[in-house]
């Protein structure tokens, strides 16, 4: 069985004769030259993409004790200098294999057997070896139909077996140049769906094998895909004004959109927050408690997709609840023993009927509050006074809706006890 003997290998080295163990790449010094020695006769050799394996004949000559390799370097400034390579420091080896080289390329060895003294046989005819080229990329490869932030794709495995990964890079928009976004292991992979992706945005992509050497192969062809583009914006949104309670806004229906999303802020240019998803009808009322609240209402719709219209520039609508009516004014107490007359001004039609709320000082630090309701007149009064008591009055207006006004003035009263 044949024993090989593999070094790591890399291009420092000027062509020179020298002596002693390689343990890397490194300067070549002057050696002797034994002209008697006996030189290395090549076998032959094989190669790969990165690899360069060569076989020589067994020596006679007992005062060989190993082989020095030599190679140039193509990528270098000085291509046709040869390099210190290798060491095979035995005269029982036979074999020799360079690691590390570049695909489809020339290369120039020569080999030199030396003695015990470090003196070097004139060295081999020089060996030229080809390596391998790239093997090509995958037989086919494809990109779906655009997707929602997303894009799948698909493609042939692998025939060579020596293939182990695959290497999938992308481009954006066009970019200059393409970034790795995920290494597949195992050659019968044959999808990848890349996500989290931009809408409406064009992105292109390319697949390399790799093999066990972690040599890639060719570029694939680049494939393209545009994600799907967002929901169009909607048209005529409108919000009710002065509805009591409630604030109802409608919009036109967007063809092809599954569903819509209502979005809400104080102000026109405010933060909004989503107050309402999955509408599938082209209106909303919104319960308000507050009279006269002013709300700002952006309408986007949802893609069967999930994917939503942008939320900048949708249109921002401004809706209202009714006003609270204004406020009853001038009132007046008027006591009498142990009772007070209250009266006071209407100021506004929409009041129906009117609420009194009394107060009652108990002590220092307590009070106790009392309301009555339902007051059709401008005037109440009270007979349930007590007496070393104080008292505030005031009144709101109530409408149609239940909506109270502000309150009015507030009076005082307080009943002394009888000397």
């Amino acid at each position: 069985m044949r024993h090989y003997f593999k070094t790591i290998l890399s291009v420092t080295s000027v062509l020179l004769l020298i002596s002693g163990c390689n343990t890397g790449p490194k300067a070549a010094k002057p050696a002797k030259v034994d002209k008697s020695l006996e030189r290395v006769s090549i076998n032959g050799y094989i190669s790969t993409m990165t690899e360069a394996a060569f076989e020589w004949k067994s020596f006679e000559d007992k005062n060989v004790v190993g082989v020095m390799v030599y190679r140039n370097d193509p990528h270098s400034k000085t291509p046709n200098k040869l390099l210190e390579v290798g060491n095979v420091n035995t005269p029982l080896q036979t074999h020799f294999v360079d690691h590390n080289l570049k695909p489809q390329t020339n290369y120039h060895y020569r080999f030199a057997s030396y003695n015990i003294r470090n003196e070097q046989a004139i060295a081999s005819k020089q060996v030229d070896v080809l390596t391998k080229p790239l093997i090509n990329s995958v037989s086919f490869f494809a990109a779906t139909d655009a997707l929602a932030r997303s894009a799948k794709l698909i493609w042939r495995p692998h025939t060579d077996k020596s293939v182990v990964a695959y290497r999938l890079e992308r481009r954006k928009n066009g970019d200059e140049s393409f970034k790795k976004i995920a290494v597949l292991k195992g050659r019968l992979n044959a999808e990848y769906i890349d996500q989290d992706l931009d809408d409406n945005t064009r992105y292109e992509y390319r697949i390399f094998a790799l093999t066990h050497h972690d040599v890639l192969s060719k570029a694939s062809n680049s494939v393209a895909v545009i994600t799907k583009a967002p929901p169009a914006p909607i048209q005529h949104v409108k919000a009710s004004q002065a509805k009591a309670s409630t604030i109802t806004v409608t919009w036109d229906r967007l063809k092809n959109a599954q569903s819509y999303a209502l979005y809400r802020a104080t102000k026109a240019d405010g933060r909004y927050s989503r107050i309402a998803t999955d509408l599938r009808k082209s209106s909303y009322k919104e319960q308000v408690k507050d009279a006269g609240r002013t709300y700002y209402y952006k309408v986007i719709a949802i893609s069967p997709d999930g994917l939503e219209g942008e939320l900048k520039s949708a249109m921002a609508v401004q809706g209202s609840t009714l006003d609270a009516p204004k406020a009853p004014t001038n009132l007046v107490a008027r006591v009498e023993n142990a009772s007070v007359q209250l009266t006071w001004k209407a100021n506004d039609p929409r009041i129906k009927h009117y609420r009194v709320i009394k107060t009652t000082k108990k002590g220092l630090f307590s009070s106790e509050t009392k309301t009555f309701d339902n007051i059709s007149k401008k005037l109440m009064i009270d007979s349930s006074l007590q007496p070393d008591t104080s008292y505030q009055f005031y009144v709101v207006g109530i409408d149609k809706h239940n909506i109270a006004s502000q309150p009015s003035n507030i009076v005082k009263v307080q009943i002394k006890g009888k000397k």
